[in-house]
């Protein structure tokens, strides 16, 4: 048998280990590990071995099971993720990448980051910057790739053109390709007959069975050709997928397919498994969008001797309407995410949980935390919905745990650099941080509580229907007491004095109008902020007393200090106010606009 075989592949030696027959590769050009790795016993099991020419291709049968053998399971984990940079970072990307990640620390073993650029249309050095950027910002650093060289580079597909020629030559010279030379108007043909006859829209196979004449005819007339690999007549094959068990395709719906392409360009299928098989990728973790292309690659695992790696295809990302998430639902790449101010190990989080779960109830997870506990039997099949709601309670509840120091600083920094405040740090940055961050789930969050404790929409507030209630309850007598306390200098001195001032005075205040609680603070905090909802009362006016005495707000912003504040409020004519309503008790706008100006 060994003599047949290597009479069908040409110059391709082949040895002998035990009582198997394999492909000897020790006379090609790979690293020692590699070659290591393509002698051990392959994890397959095959009806028939490589055919000589002779055998008549269109009756071979094939049956394939991939399992785990006793060999790999002291085989070192290598897993990669391989984005195409033809844009940016998906969030399943991310995630995909996340989880092979997870997979190869938890395992003690290799994250490999491989550029999958074949497509030379659409690929750009620009985006595989902002792939690596991204992968970077999560913190998912890979031990082999670019930038980190290793045993089995280069990790760019469009380096490795002259290792893909070299082993479709190999298929080539056995006779599991062969040279096709249907142009594009009988590939066309070909399908519309195949859809007319109800028939899979797979090759008919015209030069498979081409004389060696035949083919040279076609060469010396310079015709343009693929390389087509010739796919078994009958059979199955079944793989045990390490998330969704067994899954089997029949040969019968493939057809063959080719893998270079007549500009020499090889397809994405071959150069997956060859990357795979000499980069000694032990688990292949992707989307399961890719469950499909695993056919063709254990045909070509087979054809060239590869052992086959495990496979986990794991469920796609769903938008709430459970269709796929693209585009139309929002944002969807990490870059995006970033922009609008999300945290890395919030983002880390929420994808972690987005298929996967520890069993438990926690919810809450670092990056470490996350390589102790993460299983790959533990990732779920079934799609994921991807919330944007919970993302961003998460992300609130990651920044909220940030080191008070952090925190501060990174929303200090934004206040300075947005142009909302003239300093970035110092005790005002960290009591308005300690005041507002419940409010603030994103970064860009913090302008909008800050931009509001520094407005005071009085007009707007006393116009409102809410506003009505307030008016009632002789807010125009609380005014007339609070801007005599204001007068005296009484409430300057107690602000100056913090918080410990602001109650004292308050308590004080309160006792003279005969007011408390709910009564007592509404018509203060509508008289002082203009407004009927926000943060602790006394806590906002220490603030805002300070902010304007010590010149902290950039001048753009408009804010009003107290001075001004009192000024307008001051102005407000009360019983054109209260006489100005509708039927319904409401004031009336023209009316009371009129009234505060």
């Amino acid at each position: 048998m060994a003599s047949s075989i290597a009479a069908a592949t040409g110059t391709a030696s082949w040895m002998r280990m035990g009582s198997r027959v394999i492909p000897d590769f020790c006379h090609l050009p790979l690293h020692s590990a590699t070659r290591s790795l393509l002698l051990k016993p392959l994890t397959l099991r095959f009806s028939s071995f490589a055919p000589s020419p002779s055998r008549s291709w269109s009756a071979r049968k094939f049956s394939v099971c991939a399992s785990k053998s006793t060999a790999d399971q002291h085989q070192q984990v290598r897993v990669r993720f391989a984005p195409s940079p033809t844009g940016n970072l998906h969030v399943g990307g991310a995630r995909t990448a996340l989880f092979n990640y997870l997979f190869a620390r938890s395992k003690g073993g290799k994250f490999v980051l491989r550029i999958e650029d074949t497509d030379l249309e659409r690929s750009t050095r620009e985006s595989e910057d902002a792939v690596l950027q991204d992968l970077a910002w999560l913190g998912l650093d890979w031990d082999e790739g670019p930038g980190i060289d290793g045993d089995y580079g280069p990790y760019r597909q469009s380096e490795r053109n002259s290792l893909y020629k070299q082993h479709a030559e190999r298929l080539l010279e056995s006779g599991h390709v062969y040279r096709c030379f249907c142009s594009s108007e009988e590939l066309e043909k070909m399908k519309e007959v195949a859809q007319l006859k109800q028939l899979p829209p797979v090759y008919s196979g015209k030069w498979a069975t081409a004389t060696d004449a035949e083919v040279m005819h076609e060469i010396e007339k310079g015709t343009p050709y693929t390389y087509r690999f010739r796919v078994p007549k009958h059979g199955n094959l079944k793989i045990n997928d390490l998330i969704r068990g067994e899954v089997s395709w029949n040969l019968d719906t493939l057809g063959d397919f080719v893998i270079m392409r007549s500009n020499g360009q090889p397809v994405y299928n071959f150069c997956v498994t060859v990357d795979d098989a000499t980069m000694a990728i032990s688990h292949v973790i992707r989307a399961e969008e890719h469950l499909p292309n695993t056919l063709r690659q254990a045909l070509i695992y087979q054809a060239l001797g590869f052992p086959m790696p495990q496979f986990a295809h794991v469920s796609l990302i769903l938008a709430p309407d459970r269709s796929k998430l693209s585009k139309r639902h929002g944002a969807t790449s990490v870059g995006q995410f970033k922009e609008m101010g999300y945290l890395p190990q919030a983002m880390i989080n929420y994808l972690a949980l987005l298929g996967w779960g520890d069993g438990t109830e926690n919810e809450f997870y670092s990056l470490e935390q996350l390589v102790e506990k993460f299983t790959i039997d533990r990732v779920n099949k079934s799609g994921a919905v991807f919330d944007s709601t919970k993302l961003r309670w998460m992300n609130g509840q990651h920044l909220k745990a940030l080191p008070y120091e952090k925190l501060t600083k990174l929303i200090g920094e934004r206040w300075k650099n947005i142009g909302i405040l003239m300093e970035s740090q110092g005790s005002f940055i960290e009591e308005a941080v300690n005041l507002l961050k419940d409010g603030i789930d994103l970064v860009p969050d913090a302008d909008k509580v800050m931009l509001n404790l520094l407005s005071y929409p009085l007009q707007e507030t006393l116009m409102s229907a809410e506003g009505k209630a307030v008016i009632e309850d002789k807010l125009s007598e609380v005014a007339e007491k609070l801007l005599a306390a204001f007068d005296s200098g009484e409430l300057i001195t107690a602000l100056e004095g913090g918080h410990s001032g602001w109650k004292s005075w308050v308590k004080d205040f309160g006792k003279s109008t005969k007011r408390k609680g709910k009564s007592l603070f509404m018509p203060l905090r509508v008289l002082l902020t203009g407004k009927l909802h926000g943060p602790d009362i006394g806590g906002s006016m220490v603030l805002l007393h300070r902010a304007g005495s010590e010149g902290l707000v950039c001048p753009q912003v408009g804010f009003l200090r107290l001075e001004e504040r009192f000024k307008q409020l001051r102005e407000v004519n009360w019983e054109a106010i209260s006489s100005t309503k509708d039927e319904k008790g409401v004031a009336v706008e023209s009316a009371a606009a009129a009234a505060l100006n």
